[in-house]
């Protein structure tokens, strides 16, 4: 008898109910796992009826895991993202799939993308771009030509990266924010809600907002 295709979904917030929603919409059509659970870090929860599943253990499940089990990040912050990434990733019976809604059209011939991944509704990429690891790219957000994404930032919805930017890795970018062609922006930065960045970001965890994008000081 086959084992169980289980999705286990670290998280139990409001993007982790997104995430189940994705991985639903993505089972609609290629029926990748029979059934989607989700995993917290509270015992408490453990039992807890959330949409499309339940929350089936604590972040303890992964320790005792006897075959592959894959696995998305339901968090949307880029820092949690990366200490949960780096942690799983080193469990060599966790895969973490790239969950791309299956209406997005994207033409993997042209953009390369890493493990864990999160594609929503919507977001719109182009060609010749370059995407890392666990990344989120959240609803009708769009990526353009020749980009370089690194891994662990978070796109929230409706922001706009032009053709040719570089991003490092763990940036939040807020949502309906504009990245203007050829703008690189370094690892650890965040950038305001609907902020227009038109130049370059060389300073590690650096807070931009305003159009033109400007840093924030204290």
């Amino acid at each position: 008898m086959s084992k169980v295709r289980t999705l286990y979904i670290v998280g139990t917030g409001g993007f982790a109910k997104e995430v189940a929603q994705l991985a639903t919409e993505i089972n609609a059509t290629k029926n990748q796992w029979d059934s989607i659970s989700y995993v917290s870090v509270a015992e408490a929860e453990v039992g807890k009826p959330m949409p499309f599943g339940e929350v089936v253990g604590t972040d303890r499940i992964f320790k005792t895991l006897t075959h592959p089990a894959d696995v998305a990040i339901g968090i949307g912050n880029p820092g949690a993202r990366t200490k949960l990434g780096a942690w799983l990733l080193a469990n060599k019976l966790v895969r973490m799939p790239n969950l791309v809604h299956p209406v997005n059209g994207m033409d993997l011939n042209y953009v390369t993308l890493g493990h864990g991944n999160i594609v929503a509704r919507g977001a719109a990429f182009t060609c010749d771009i370059k995407v890392g690891d666990l990344n989120v790219f959240n609803l009708n957000s769009t990526v353009g030509h020749d980009a370089r994404i690194g891994s662990f930032n978070v796109i929230n919805p409706g922001c706009n990266i032009s053709g040719a930017v570089s991003i490092g890795d763990g940036c939040l970018l807020g949502t309906g924010c504009q990245i203007l062609e050829g703008i690189s922006i370094a690892d650890g930065c965040k950038i305001g809600a609907g902020a227009v960045v038109v130049k370059s970001i060389d300073i590690e965890n650096s807070v931009f907002v305003g159009i033109p994008a400007k840093a924030l000081t204290k």
